[in-house]
């Protein structure tokens, strides 16, 4: 059994407790050889039970798994957003994973300044690849044949404040790609798909608009959510403006330092953006009225679902079948991990 080791103590991460639930041996407090586990713990909110007690619901999360949790007991401060906390767990078929008692609790700031939690936090932190998706993202830019797009691309990336925040910021606080990196990894996602799509469609899809299109539509995002501080929680930027509003403000900006550049690419580059949560009541303040934006609003969708699907198989225990509610797809996802039957 793999642990973390800090201070002289053994402690187990949610992925390890994952796996022990998968073989159903979870019965009493830290079932994992008896030791407690280290968390990241993120989207925390207080909630209060029939009784009238206050607990507290979060994710508990490390590199590779996360899981709801409630948190029924905490010594001192509650612990916040974005806090590395070591505490006792018990999980239950009906009710999931709960923190009995939390012991300690480590803001993530302070944990940054402290040179021996750096191996710690390599094995809590969830993170894509990075240097990977970068490789990709200019790869992808190089291949635009239109110029003008091709400088808008290398304008907007090539920016160095904007860039870095592109890189590390996730793509949600919830639902998708909640991960350093993870709204580079999305938009690398999806451009690859609009791309493919685009040879499919040739014939009808401006392919350069469409891949320039998807690597933009998300720009806002980047200002949108609290990264440094892992609490991948929304700014108050993002809360005020909206990540499509912050999105079409920073693609103006990029367009007005390039001389000569057509208004009508930034007439459509605007609708993308703007149109691509696709219903007003999701979002977005003008539906799809393009082939390039409405192909942009499905394949956003499906990359976003399947990532929250996709991490939800990981996050099930593998005895189970059924995931946890996901707000993403509208309820408990169905695994079909069939067993395979011995041939007599």
């Amino acid at each position: 059994m793999p642990y973390i080791s800090t201070n002289g103590r053994k402690y187990v991460t949610i992925s390890e407790i994952i796996s022990v639930i998968s073989s159903g041996n979870f019965e009493g407090k830290n079932f994992v050889d008896n030791c407690p586990g280290i968390f990241l713990l993120t989207n925390v909110s207080k909630r209060n039970s029939k009784s009238g007690n206050v607990y507290l619901n979060c994710i508990v999360r490390d590199k590779k798994s996360s899981m709801n949790s409630k948190v029924w007991d905490w010594k001192g401060t509650i612990p916040e957003s974005g806090s590395i906390v070591i505490a006792d767990y018990s999980y239950s078929s009906d009710f999931g994973l709960a923190l009995d008692y939390v012991k300690k609790s480590l803001p993530i700031s302070e944990a940054f300044q402290r040179e021996n939690l750096k191996p710690l936090l390599d094995e809590l932190v969830p993170k894509a690849d990075i240097e990977y998706l970068k490789a990709e993202l200019y790869r992808i830019i190089s291949s635009i044949s239109n110029e003008k797009l091709r400088d808008l691309l290398n304008t907007i990336f090539g920016d160095e404040e904007f860039s870095k925040l592109f890189f590390q910021s996730p793509a949600a606080s919830l639902n998708h790609h909640v991960r350093i990196g993870g709204l580079l990894e999305h938009s690398v996602h999806l451009a690859q798909l609009c791309d493919n799509v685009a040879e499919f469609f040739k014939d009808f899809v401006d392919r350069d608009l469409l891949v320039s299109g998807a690597l933009l539509h998300d720009i806002g995002k980047a200002y949108s959510y609290s990264y440094e501080d892992l609490s991948f929680d929304i700014t108050d930027k993002g809360l005020l403006e909206d990540h499509i509003i912050i999105g079409i403000k920073l693609l103006t900006k990029a367009i007005l330092k390039l001389e000569g550049f057509p208004r009508n690419l930034e007439e459509l580059l605007t609708h993308i953006l703007a149109s691509h949560h696709g219903f007003k009541e999701w979002g977005s303040p003008i539906t799809p009225k393009t082939l390039e934006a409405i192909i942009i609003h499905n394949l956003d969708r499906l990359e976003a679902q399947v990532d929250s699907f996709v991490e939800a198989l990981k996050n099930t225990p593998d005895n189970q079948n059924w995931t946890e509610y996901i707000s993403m797809l509208g309820g408990s996802m169905f695994l079909n991990r069939k067993t395979e039957e011995s041939e007599e």
